[in-house]
């Protein structure tokens, strides 16, 4: 467990170390706020793609190898952003790092691999945690070797540094990252590409409920990380350190949820009540920061929204891997990571427009509505398993 948390971490580090200072890498490209999260929704397009396909691929040639494999792909996806003259050139490097970043499904399978399902949302809280510990890191060192002045901040030693924090975590799984899947338990590599089947969705087994949610509650949260740091600089004068303090204590609050206190949440609440708590959370914190007219109001709705986000990948994706066979959590796994994937890809398709032509914290009230299908999916899903008899 203890190296799949560093891998993670290490791995989510460097793509975390670009989120401060990217909005305005690209507007100092020319890009206008549209365009600007259209370049950040790419990188989730990728992802949504390759999540279910690196999953399947993982149930048939084991976790590790896939893993190595995507994080090579990373290393050269921050060396051509660091040399980026164009916005061309950046759009195919975010688009080469989101096919990479469909690799998060691997940590959360291998995981399932290694846990048995009484301590499952336990173990995935662990992986979530080094997510978000990377995420606390990666941008808080961002913010750092950028600077506070957005004119003369260094964005080439910033993805270089991305690259290289990669290269760490691609050695680390090379050669200290043990394989989790037995042979006995792959599937034939043949009929790789049929990713989605139609037995996936059969009632009784079917994780559509789950993965619409997954997709609902991404696009809520999307919204706003999409444009908050231009959102921030236009009403508080945020540059990227700043930004970098804000996704520091977002990943301090994901690391104190997922690291320690998930596994007795869900022992008291169970996973179904801490994804409809989630969503609340996620509703009132970017509620808070929508009308946030002084800082206080602001950390507030940081906090609510950190709180909401940190419990409700593990405790869902919990909910996933139960829902699958020991040869097939990869797939189902990389389904629901492919739904939040999709949600990352409408959220900014309609976080610029938003933002420039209705309000600026248009994007951060929508997002919030986005909470209220999670709460009604997740009901049904519960209520149905409560006619099935299942706990």
């Amino acid at each position: 467990m203890l190296i799949i948390f560093l891998v993670t971490f290490i791995g989510l580090m460097g793509f975390g170390i670009i989120l401060p200072l990217f909005p305005f890498y690209a507007e100092r490209l020319g890009a206008s706020p549209e365009i600007i999260t259209l370049t950040m929704a790419v990188f989730a397009l990728g992802q949504f793609i390759a999540s279910p396909f690196w999953g399947r691929l993982s149930d048939s040639i084991g976790r590790k190898k896939v893993l190595v494999i995507s994080l090579i792909g990373s290393i050269i996806s921050y060396v051509m952003l660091a040399f980026a003259e164009t916005l061309t050139m950046v759009l195919l490097s975010r688009i080469l790092s989101g096919l990479m970043a469909g690799n998060i499904s691997i940590a959360f399978a291998y995981v399932a691999d290694i846990t048995d399902e009484k301590n499952r949302s336990a173990g995935l809280g662990k992986v979530s945690a080094a997510l978000g510990l990377g995420f606390m890191t990666g941008p808080a060192i961002g913010g750092f070797l950028a600077g506070s002045d957005i004119e003369n901040a260094n964005y080439v030693l910033t993805a270089l540094a991305g690259a290289g924090i990669n290269l760490v975590a691609m050695i680390g799984a090379i050669l200290f990252l043990k394989e989790s899947l037995p042979d006995d338990q792959r599937k034939p590599i043949d009929g790789l590409f049929k990713i989605f089947k139609k037995e996936t969705f059969k009632p009784g087994k079917s994780i559509l409920a789950l993965a619409l949610s997954g997709l609902f509650f991404y696009s809520g949260m999307s919204l706003m990380e999409a444009i908050f740091p231009l959102w921030a600089n236009d009403l508080f004068m945020y540059g990227p350190s700043h930004i970098g303090s804000v996704f520091f204590m977002l990943g301090l609050i994901s690391v104190i949820i997922q690291g320690g206190l998930i596994g007795p949440l869900t022992k008291w609440l169970g996973e179904i009540r801490l994804v409809q708590t989630a969503a609340v959370f996620m509703m009132i914190g970017l509620s808070l920061i929508g009308s946030a007219f002084n800082l206080l109001i602001l950390w507030l709705g940081l906090f609510f929204y950190g709180c909401g986000a940190a419990m409700f990948n593990p405790s869902l994706s919990s909910l996933v891997s139960k829902s699958a066979k020991p040869n097939e959590k990869g797939l189902f796994l990389g389904q629901y990571q492919s739904a939040c994937a999709l949600g990352r890809i409408l959220g900014p398709t309609f976080s610029g427009v938003l933002f420039s032509q209705v309000s600026v914290s248009a994007p951060l009230f929508t997002g919030a509505l986005m909470g209220i299908p999670v709460i009604v999916l997740i009901t049904n899903f519960a209520l149905r398993r409560q006619n099935e008899g299942i706990e």
